[in-house]
């Protein structure tokens, strides 16, 4: 029994197609992966802004609070 050359260029065809598709799909993955790295590296320096901020902010109501005193 032999495969008709249709059959079989239609066999090889699916096989590409089903290749490249995975191939696209393992990509796109790293590719995600990749933005969602930068995206936590991104994150860290923001909240480490906030918490700079934030100590900002509790050092200026001290600072407030003496000139209050002073002021008193």
């Amino acid at each position: 029994m032999s495969l008709s050359y249709e059959l079989e260029f239609c066999v090889i065809v699916q096989l590409l197609t089903a290749g490249i598709c995975i191939g696209v799909y393992k990509c796109t993955i790293a590719f995600m992966q990749d933005q969602i790295a930068e995206l936590k590296q991104d994150m860290k320096k923001y909240n480490n802004v906030l918490e700079r901020l934030i100590r900002v902010e509790d050092s200026t109501k001290s600072a407030h609070h003496r000139i209050d005193k002073f002021e008193q």
